[in-house]
């Protein structure tokens, strides 16, 4: 069995913690404090990465699936696998109605969301079948590719179109706003999310250093989107940046009569990034059916992204309801299940050793 380099994860979760978080100013609702709530969050972040790596280090050769079988036993573990698996299933569709919605909107006016659906979903396919080390080389290239194009724009829009008096004052209501981005908002997205990464920590070769690439990467991740809304409120002010859609795109149209698109750059490279997380996700959901229901993988590989991009067509009416159900029940899924469910677990696990040791004695 094939498997990714430390380096290869370490670029995968950063891809996948910007995914389609890189879109909006995280934490808008604490105003000119909403880059605060990225920073204070990075410790909680570490927390929460140690509870994920700890369920993987539980036996470091299982996916998640495998493992919620060996804590909770055969049926009741078949339930929680089943409950990760449609989560990761869940969130999936609503990145591809959101890659779907931003390609319509900015790159490919002149399709309809139900073309740009089929495509996306013929290139989730593709990788997703050829498993993880496919999806893993792609997503190389992909951050790599998205950070040069990212970067230069975000740098040009920080010096040239920035108003950093938008960040002023801080903390004028204490913590207390931020604080409340932080939970559920943070915690629900990007960071529950992450807990599909236990699907895959056993396909990477070294165990013992995939703690540190996982970690700092979600540290790096953090900074960027930090760095990703400062972009925004400082260029778009706040009211802006409160009411547009896609925000940091619209933060490049200020200045699109520049010899370089920066519109057009920060569509592509977002749209990029968001693509790959899809894959990733596809693939956990895919990991666990195959694993819960016994049947092949291929064959799941292939059925599974084209319900997930009809599913995401009709899962919302418009753009706004979309979004009104992604930051109202969505987050508390999400709180759910990436995070209640894997503390439970972690407790469970250790109470079971614990009774098991007492018995032994």
């Amino acid at each position: 069995m094939k498997k990714i380099s430390n380096l290869q994860l370490f670029l995968i979760v950063i891809n996948f913690m910007l995914g389609s978080a890189i879109l909006f100013p995280l934490g808008i609702k604490a105003k000119q404090d909403s880059y605060l709530v990225m920073l204070i969050a990075i410790p909680i972040g570490i927390l929460l990465a140690m509870i994920y790596l700890k369920i993987a280090s539980i036996d470091p050769n299982k996916n998640l699936i495998e493992i919620s079988k060996e804590i909770f036993g055969k049926y009741l573990g078949w339930l929680i696998g089943l409950i990760y698996s449609s989560f990761f299933f869940y969130i999936s569709i609503r990145n591809i109605r959101d890659l779907a919605g931003q390609l319509n909107h900015f790159l490919i006016p002149q399709a309809n969301l139900q073309s740009i659906t089929f495509l996306t979903i013929i290139l989730v396919i593709y990788c997703v079948y050829h498993n993880i080390e496919t999806i893993a080389r792609v997503t190389t290239f992909t951050i790599v590719l998205g950070f040069l194009l990212l970067t230069p724009s975000t740098l040009y829009l920080l010096f040239f179109s920035a108003d950093f008096s938008c960040l002023q004052p801080v903390l004028a209501k204490g913590l207390t706003p931020v604080l409340k981005e932080i939970y559920p908002g943070i915690l629900a997205f990007p960071l529950a999310e992450l807990v599909v990464f236990i699907m895959f920590f056993s396909r990477v070769k070294d165990h013992k250093k995939s703690k540190k690439y996982f970690i700092t990467a979600m540290i790096f991740s953090f900074l960027v989107l930090t760095i990703n809304t400062i972009t925004i409120v400082s260029v778009l002010g706040l009211n802006l940046a409160e009411q547009v859609t896609y925000p940091l795109i619209r933060s490049g149209q200020l200045v699109s009569g520049n010899l370089m698109k920066l519109d057009f750059s920060i569509a592509l490279s977002t749209t990029l990034i968001l693509l790959e997380k899809i894959k990733l996700l596809i693939y956990g959901a895919t990991k666990g059916f195959s694993n819960l229901f016994n049947i092949s993988y291929k064959k799941i590989a292939i059925i599974l992204p084209i319900i997930g991009g009809y599913l995401s067509i009709i899962i919302a009416p418009g753009r706004i309801q979309h979004l009104e159900f992604g930051l109202g029940p969505s987050l508390w899924i999400n709180i759910a299940v990436g995070i209640y469910l894997p503390i439970v677990s972690l407790v469970v696990y250790y109470l079971k050793k614990f009774f098991m040791g007492k018995r032994g004695k």
